[in-house]
This record gives structure tokens, sequence and C-alpha cells, in this order.
């Protein structure tokens, strides 16, 4: 990858752009530094033994909020012929930022692991914590559980509408991510092993499309990425769009940054503002430089005004997968 305004930089030369931390915390053992994160995603590189996982299409294609909606209790995501309509469910508000997508990337991964609609989430919220890689069982009302908490509720309860539409078509999907759910856990005690195991029953149909169009990720690079919504969002795509490059045999893929912040950046509506844009274009630099670091064979560029996408081996060899299917 090069950047348009200083010609080639070394990867290295990207990752160490990162704020660095200024200080230990009590939780810091849990937290990555900026040493600690590159070190782990440069191991990534080395090693062949991907954790294989999943996210059904549509949500690789349109993201979901990356920043706190508010008072909000609707948020649409368009993506070319492809629409994300979220709405917040019960009474709770729309889920955000980087928790909801771990989870519905364990939810996608179980369903198609088991093929089966209810889904068991382990013996604790410690035990199911550490699956989405998530180690630190910090309370108060910014710590990890109280988040993850919040963030449970507010997507296991959300209705989402998946829609494909073009000039010929068009096709929906979706419904309440949980039909019906019994979580058992004890939030002010995280190692509690529960007498019951806490389970969610996923909607019919969003069941159906997770099952019938898988995108394989490897999580062990979701966990490493995991504190930054853009950085997840932009591994997910790029999983989908460089397997339909490489399968097809098609050419690059230039994509403007304009066009990109509209599918990626928290404010869609702005996507016309210049500097807004060039401070998405910078954060994005940013964590493409992190997944090249653990995923090597992606090739992207950036030509002027624009990022390309080449077909290149995903970071799950297609061997191991079968056929991916493409967009309706």
């Amino acid at each position: 990858m090069s950047d348009e305004d200083n010609g080639p930089r070394h990867i290295g030369d990207v990752l160490s752009d990162l704020p660095t931390p200024t200080g230990p915390t009590p939780q810091a053992r849990h937290h990555y530094t900026r040493a600690k994160q590159t070190e782990a995603l440069i191991s990534l590189g080395f090693d062949p033994s991907p954790d294989m996982g999943f996210m059904t299409r549509l949500l690789t294609l349109c993201s979901l909020p990356r920043t706190d909606p508010g008072t909000r209790l609707q948020y649409k995501r368009e993506n070319g012929p492809y629409k994300l309509v979220m709405l917040a469910g019960g009474d709770n508000k729309l889920p955000f930022g980087n928790l909801p997508r771990l989870l519905l990337a364990w939810l996608c991964t179980e369903a198609v692991r088991t093929q089966d609609r209810k889904l068991y989430l382990g013996n604790s919220l410690s035990d199911f914590m550490e699956q989405l890689g998530i180690y630190s069982n910090s309370g108060g009302k910014r710590g990890d559980r109280t988040r993850l908490k919040n963030q449970i509720d507010r997507l296991f309860n959300c209705h989402i509408d998946l829609i494909y539409q073009d000039a010929e078509r068009k096709y929906e999907t979706g419904g309440r991510v949980a039909s019906q759910s019994m979580l058992w856990w004890d939030y002010r005690n995280p190692e509690q092993v529960d007498l019951f195991k806490s389970w969610i029953v996923l909607g019919e149909d969003l069941f159906r499309e997770i099952t019938k169009h898988p995108v394989p990720l490897d999580i062990r690079i979701l966990k490493e990425m995991k504190r930054s919504s853009l950085g997840l969002d932009l591994y997910m795509w790029l999983s989908y769009k460089t397997y339909s490059l490489y399968s097809t045999g098609k050419p690059p893929e230039r994509l403007t940054w304009h066009r990109l912040y509209r599918q990626f950046g928290s404010h869609p509506e702005k996507a016309d503002e210049h500097r807004t844009v060039m401070d998405f274009r910078k954060d994005a630099l940013r964590e493409l430089a992190k997944l090249q670091a653990c995923w090597p064979s992606l090739d992207v560029a950036t030509p002027k005004g624009c990022l390309e996408v080449r077909a290149c081996k995903p970071s799950i060899d297609p061997a191991t997968t079968g056929r991916l299917k493409l967009p309706v």
C-alpha cells in the first residue's frame, strides 16, 4: 500500500503514527499498547492456522453504526444496491461500536457451525466474553461488562432489514435478531458458572440469510482488531471484496474516498465535506496498515483520490471454505 501524498511507505511507518498510551492503567494487562498490537498482528501474518468464523454477506457490505446514535430509533446505511435498515427494539436504543460487530460475528459463526437457530452462549459471562476476545472483567459505568450488557440488550432486541435492489429486482430479508433469549448471567459476578446455560434463538429469516450466504473470516484477526469499529468493518468488507475479485478473475476495483466514506463513515451525509473525508482517509489507511500486517497477501493501493482493491488470496484459504456465493 502506498500513500498518494508522500510516496510509498513501509507498514511500520504507518503503524508508528498510532498514538502511544500516556501511562499504565489498572486494566493495562487487558488492553493493547501500540507495540503489543503491532507484535500480535505481525505474528498472525506468519501463522498459517486461521480460526475460521463467518459473517453474513450483506452485513459485510453495509455496516452498523460506529458512533452512538443517541435517541435515534432508526438507522440506514446504503452501499450501491445494498441497504441495511435497523430499528431499535423493545425499550432499547440502537446498537453501535465494536461490540455488536463482535457479537454478530460470533452469532454468524455459531449458526454456520451448528446449523441451528438456538445458540448457547457459554457457562458464564466471563466465558462468553473470552469467546469474543474480551479478557477484561472491568465493571463500572464504562467497564467492559456494563458495555457488553448494554450492547447485547440493544442488538438482540433490534430489528434488521437487509435489502438488495437493482433495476430488475428487489430482495428483502431480516427481522428481529433474537426471536427468543434467556440470559442467566450475573453481571456483578462474571466468573460465576450458571446452573442453566444462557441461550438465544436467532430470528428465522436472519438465520436463513446467515447460513445461505456466509463470508469466511479469521476470528483471530477480528479479536486483534477489536478496538476499532472501522478496522472491523474494513476487514469484513475486504474479506468479501477480495474473494469476489479473486474467484472471478475480475480486474482491480477503484473506489473514491468519498464513496468509501458514505459506506463506512460515521455521518454519510457529510460525504461531500473534503476535510471530513480526508480525516476518514487517514483513519482508514491506519487500519489498512494493521490489516496488511496480519494479512500479508492483502493487495490494496491508493492512486489519487481512490482506494484500489486488487484480487488477492483471502485471509482464509478458499480451499478450506468451498465456493463463496456472490451477490444475488
